[in-house]
């Protein structure tokens, strides 16, 4: 691709509750994707683990977004609420 091609923003949202064990292999692969006009939005739904401390261990990378919990489906439409990209992914 030529570096005056366009490339759209990508969202990439990331839902969890209580995913600690994997939460930091999944910010992981968001962050080391090889297009780079992203942002990564990491939607915690109310865990009980260490969850947030994982999250905001990356907060300078991710936009990290906490909320009661609510199901799956409310994390992710908080993450499309919020979310910027021309595609999203998740």
């Amino acid at each position: 691709m030529s570096e005056n091609a366009y490339q759209p923003l990508v969202s990439i949202i990331i839902n969890n509750y209580n995913y600690e064990n994997f939460l930091s292999e999944a910010i992981e692969s968001a962050i080391n994707q090889h297009y780079s006009n992203v942002e990564i939005i990491v939607v915690d739904d109310g865990s009980t683990d260490e969850s947030k401390i994982l999250i905001d261990r990356y907060s300078d990378k991710i936009y990290p977004l906490f909320k009661e919990n609510g199901g799956q489906s409310s994390a992710l439409n908080l993450g499309f609420a919020k979310s910027s990209g021309e595609i999203i992914c998740l």
